[in-house]
């Protein structure tokens, strides 16, 4: 087992297509070194993502599209022949989306990428995930976590980027792509959540907002945009709740009034009230009894 104390061990260093360094947790100098040391330009010729073994290092070298630009992503562990860690520092373990480290250590590191202009962001909340682990217990809110992601991973494209970054809230990254069309992969990914859920057995509800990088100064922006954006969808759930909670209110009313009215007939029905009445008023609490499971 890798041990905690030797973290600083690790060396990371981000090329461009052409083999320039854009980024290194070490100097430019002695990235250089190891990138001769440990074959590193070799190995991109190899099928990516390539995991191997050498000089008591272990590499691990994947590639991250940004927009579409191709940036290769190396990950150096000094002594840790397994290192089954390095690609799952990056990688959430329930969803197999990218996690908070990614977003923080690589999509958000001015010094690693050129200012992107062209792309919308894309945040998700799962509303019910608190009601889910209360109801059914924290495995079933880990499989609610699970098939968002997997829906996330299906209605997305290759370059774009889907992250976890934690508990509950998702990003997503669609490079070229404007908000419009951020609408329209947060439907498919609620079609998607919802066919997902029901062969579960499960309800899963989520909210979304999106927001447009191309007018904004920096990350900051876009992500209270699309947070701003997010929480209006909730309000307007919550204020629809409101409406639906008063409505089923009254109805419920109506139907303990009519309960009542229709037991103080079924009792005198021996004093001369008629049947006819009596099944009316039981045929009327049926309709209302329906529309009432309906709404609910």
């Amino acid at each position: 087992m890798y041990m905690e104390d030797k973290t600083r061990e690790i060396i990371r260093i981000v090329l461009s297509k052409r083999c320039g360094i854009q980024y290194a947790s070490i100097d430019n100098r002695n990235a250089i070194d190891y990138i001769k040391k440990l074959d590193i330009v070799n190995r991109l010729l190899d099928d990516l993502p390539v995991q191997y073994d050498l000089e008591n290092y272990h590499v691990t070298i994947d590639e991250v599209n940004i927009t579409d630009n191709m940036y290769y992503v190396i990950t150096a562990v000094l002594e840790y022949p397994k290192c089954e860690n390095c690609r799952k520092a990056l990688t959430d373990a329930v969803t197999g989306l990218y996690n908070r480290n990614y977003w923080e250590q690589i999509i958000s590191d001015v010094t690693l990428h050129p200012r992107t202009q062209n792309f919308s962001l894309i945040l998700i909340d799962v509303d019910n995930l608190k009601e889910i682990n209360d109801t059914y217990g924290h495995t079933a809110g880990d499989k609610a976590i699970e098939i968002v992601g997997q829906a996330i991973k299906k209605c997305i494209r290759k370059e774009d980027a889907g992250l976890r970054y934690g508990g509950d809230e998702f990003i997503i990254l669609l490079f070229n792509q404007d908000k419009k069309a951020a609408y329209r992969v947060i439907e498919r990914i609620r079609k998607e959540i919802s066919e997902l859920a029901a062969g579960q057995g499960m309800n899963i509800q989520i909210s979304a907002g999106a927001a447009y990088y191309d007018c904004l100064r920096n990350m900051g922006d876009i992500i209270k945009m699309a947070d701003r954006d997010l929480y209006k969808e909730k309000r307007v759930k919550k204020s629809k709740d409101k409406q639906d909670s008063k409505k089923l209110k009254h109805l419920l009313q109506e139907i303990e009034k009519l309960r009542d009215e229709l037991n103080k007939k079924v009792t005198l029905e021996g004093k001369g009230i008629n049947n006819e009445e009596t099944l009316k008023l039981s045929q009327k609490l049926d309709e209302f009894i329906t529309r009432y499971l309906i709404d609910e």
